[in-house]
């Protein structure tokens, strides 16, 4: 085999390989970063739809999307958009969003369904309740609800806001946010891990402004919990969270210590 077929077998095989890996990708950065590769797999990537049925936006991209770029990509779903997930995308607004949701309707093709089922996006302080209400009416004018919609972080929500979504949702559960018992406030009440929790029905089950929790897995932070004061960033840590770094620590002590009983070369 020539130098020239040699090197064109290379190049197509490693666009097969390529090719192979795209579906797997997880974020828009990861697209746009395979994009650059080639002009190929630029082409691929713009032209192939399903590869556009999620698109997942999140730092360090997050700032810099607007509703205009949201609109770019997303409309290379060519009305499949399945999953939507933006993080902390603080320039994305009501418009840019409720543009969306109207151009992904539920298509049925070759006894598949096609609609936006999920909706998550955390930190988008650009959007308010109100316009979060409007998607789901939009989706319910074609008879389908969200089944995962997570909104904490998107500033403003009430109680009449919270039963407002609850109409368009097939189950309480599928959302992120929930009346705290304690404050009365609607805020994410996130899973503890602590056995004795679950033993007692979830007696911390409470959000984060009433029960100290880590930062790290949200395991709620009793008085009978070891924790960690992080001064840096004023949150709190269990020892679980650190135990990584605990080994780490352990391994390297070790290390010094065999050193040290190890006699000293001559």
């Amino acid at each position: 085999m020539r130098t020239e077929e040699k090197e064109k077998w290379r190049s197509e095989s490693v666009y097969k390989l390529l090719m192979i890996v795209l579906p797997y990708l997880h974020s828009l950065y990861e697209f746009i970063s395979v994009s650059r590769v080639s002009p190929a797999l630029r082409k691929a990537v713009r032209d192939q739809t399903m590869l556009w049925t999620k698109v997942v936006v999140e730092p360090p991209l997050s700032p810099r999307l607007t509703d205009v770029i949201l609109w770019e990509f997303t409309s290379k779903s060519a009305g499949k958009l399945n999953t939507l997930i933006l993080r902390k995308c603080r320039r994305v607004t009501n418009i840019g969003l409720r543009r969306v949701v109207d151009a992904n309707p539920m298509i049925k093709k070759n006894d598949f369904s096609f609609f936006l089922s999920q909706l998550i996006v955390p930190g988008c302080t650009g959007l308010v309740p109100e316009g979060i209400i409007a998607c789901g009416e939009s989706l319910a004018k074609n008879n389908h609800k969200f089944e995962t919609l997570h909104i904490n972080g998107v500033p403003g929500f009430t109680k009449d806001h919270l039963s407002a979504l609850l109409t368009y949702l097939p189950q309480e559960g599928a959302i992120d946010l929930e009346v705290c018992p304690k404050c009365d406030q609607v805020r994410m009440i996130p899973p503890c891990s602590r056995e004795s929790c679950g033993r007692n029905e979830r007696e911390c089950r409470e959000c984060w402004y009433c029960v100290p929790r880590c930062m790290e897995c949200a395991v709620c932070l009793g008085p009978d919990t070891d924790q960690i004061e992080e001064a840096a960033c004023g949150g709190r840590r269990c020892v679980s969270s650190l135990l990584p770094s605990a080994s780490k620590v352990q391994v390297l002590q070790q290390t010094i210590l065999h050193r040290s009983q190890q006699p000293e070369a001559r």
